[in-house]
């Protein structure tokens, strides 16, 4: 029954087999469903996950190096103002795995993300062929907050057909919740109330959206229709299930994983893209070949 002591390991110069992934909602199925993924990667492979669900930067990063972490995966935002504990991390010797919208220390650290601009295209391209043209987008960001390329992707994607893009911004970044896309809905129908699709920045938001349509009386999809981003099972459980475009959360957390493990075994940095795959359901009408 021995069990070795990880701090004496630490201090003799060795791994100390723990890893921290930092989230900025812990109570969110997407990313509970990653932290699960890597924790499961992870004991398979003798390490200990730690995980922080609290932004601050400052005292994480003093908690890390004093315990001598091997490599921190940064699904949260990094602020412009937190760059130089970033820096602080690699000096130390900790391995940092991060998203592409993180353009510093490019040599130094892993990169991984969701193709979500290539996903909010898919979802653009399914309304059109099924015959919808007033097709809008929800987001929980701020027009030009440059966390999030969805936004652009959909403008762009619409400019492709000849459609005007219609949105609804957020003035101040909310939480990807069930009650942001309500209140989000509300401020798109007021804007343009002869909107036939919506695009949910996420499930969360988009299940919240389909939710007040169908608090206001609006049938979904036959008057209104919904696809949404990430698949998450919340999406089977509500009625009409929503369409969805689907990432593979075991994979891209088991990914995660083994982009740590190669650079604390191996000194090596790479980067991961991941592909979103079209779930359909039932919250999206076919309005061709309809009189």
């Amino acid at each position: 029954n021995y069990v070795p002591n990880i701090a004496a390991c630490t201090l003799s110069g060795k791994d100390s087999k723990q890893i921290c992934v930092v989230v900025d909602d812990l109570t969110s199925p997407f990313f509970s469903g990653i932290v699960d993924a890597i924790e499961v990667a992870g004991i398979e492979r003798g390490y200990f996950i730690n995980i922080c669900g609290k932004m601050d930067l400052k005292k994480y990063t003093a908690h890390f190096i004093a315990r001598n972490i091997d490599a921190v995966y940064f699904c949260a935002e990094i602020k412009s103002t937190d760059e130089r504990y970033v820096r602080q991390l690699l000096n130390s010797g900790i391995k940092v795995l991060t998203h592409f919208r993180f353009n510093r220390y490019t040599d130094e650290i892993s990169k991984i993300d969701m193709a979500t601009d290539k996903a909010v295209e898919q979802a653009v391209d399914y309304l059109y062929k099924n015959g919808h043209r007033k097709i809008a987008f929800i987001t929980i960001f701020g027009e030009k907050d440059s966390r999030d390329d969805r936004l652009d992707a959909y403008k762009a994607q619409m400019c492709k057909y000849g459609l005007e893009p219609r949105f609804t911004a957020s003035e101040v970044a909310l939480s990807p919740t069930v009650a942001a896309g309500r209140e989000l809905l509300g401020q798109l129908l007021e804007k343009y109330p002869d909107t036939e699709a919506v695009i949910g920045v996420n499930d969360l938001v988009a299940i919240g959206a389909m939710s007040e349509a169908q608090r206001r009386g609006l049938s979904v999809p036959e008057e209104l229709s919904f696809i949404g981003i990430d698949g998450i099972e919340m999406t089977s459980l509500v009625t009409p299930k929503l369409t969805t475009l689907k990432s593979d959360v075991k994979k891209l957390g088991k990914k995660a994983f083994d982009l740590m493990l190669d650079m604390i075994e191996n000194n090596r940095n790479a980067e991961y893209i991941h592909e979103l795959v079209l779930l359909e359901n039932e919250s999206v009408r076919c309005k061709n070949n309809l009189s």
